[in-house]
């Protein structure tokens, strides 16, 4: 197994490995070691991979599982599928700003596989931001101020809108019952494997500092999603066919910018496993 770092903080391209098989433990090890060096891994030359072989990869670090509303509603379908196109545009903001999956909800995966199934000829990129990174290049005593401080993570206004444009206003007003109020995250959280402190917010889904008042609250988080765009920290990957890309949903936040109207764009996801974001106990 090749890896070649692609940027300078995060991402790096893997070659020299078949995904379609078994993994072995070894070869498993070896997997797990560089996306806790790197944040974000894309496998090239993986043509012969398809959802079953995606989930054994997803395997590597724990059980796949749903997404949190697909599972709510009683289905175990660990293959998400995310397709836009002249007729299904993205929804205002969503995946188009930086987000980490599901954080508004109490848990969040640990990672995220994801492979493109159909390519637009123009644009469809994902780009991941280093969330370790970026909480470094905040000032020392901006940080210690963080430490201890708490967000509210939640879905936005349209949320019960979008619910019901989808699956019809009964079970819309059960999803906006159990998801609607939104959860609450460490501002600097601690990774579950590495111990590196991170930054865990993001502008899909977080909405304020616990605390705050709202001025300047929301003058703070632009302060610290500002920190996420330094092109430094960030790593853009323009989709090629055979292309699996792994993220650590603790160490980056990610997007998929609306550049590829009016053609199609289909990617499948899965994540694996599930735990809430931990406080960071570092004190100055």
């Amino acid at each position: 197994m090749a890896v070649a770092p692609a940027a300078s903080t995060i991402g790096a391209e893997v070659s020299g490995v078949d995904l379609h098989g078994d993994i072995d433990d070894e070869l498993a090890a070896e997997i797990r070691a560089a996306l806790d060096e790197h944040g974000v891994l894309v496998f090239v030359g993986q043509d012969a991979v398809d959802d079953e072989a995606q989930k054994r990869i997803a395997s590597v670090w724990a059980a796949p599982r749903p997404h949190p509303i697909v599972e709510f509603l009683g289905s175990d379908e660990v293959i998400g599928v995310v397709y836009n196109d002249a007729d299904h545009p993205p929804a205002e903001g969503g995946d188009s700003k930086f987000h980490t999956d599901y954080s508004f909800n109490p848990e969040i995966p640990d990672v995220a596989v994801l492979r493109p199934v159909v390519i637009p000829p123009v644009g469809g990129a994902t780009v991941w931001s280093d969330a370790r990174a970026a909480l470094a290049a905040l000032d020392d005593d901006l940080v210690d101020e963080l430490r201890g401080r708490v967000a509210h993570h939640d879905m936005g206004p349209r949320f019960g809108v979008e619910m019901e444009a989808r699956f019809g206003a009964e079970l819309a007003a059960r999803i906006e019952a159990r998801f609607g109020a939104g959860y609450r995250h460490p501002i600097v959280a601690v990774h579950p494997r590495t111990g590196d402190e991170l930054l865990f917010v993001n502008a899909g889904f977080t909405r304020y500092v616990l605390g705050l008042p709202r001025a300047r609250s929301d003058a703070l988080l632009s302060r610290l999603l500002e920190a996420f765009a330094d092109p430094a920290i960030s790593f853009s990957r323009r989709w090629r066919p055979g292309d699996v890309a792994v993220w650590d949903e603790h160490r980056t936040v990610h997007r998929g910018p609306n550049d590829f109207a009016p053609h199609a764009r289909k990617l499948h996801r899965c994540t694996a496993g599930s735990r809430r974001p931990t406080a960071s106990t570092e004190t100055a």
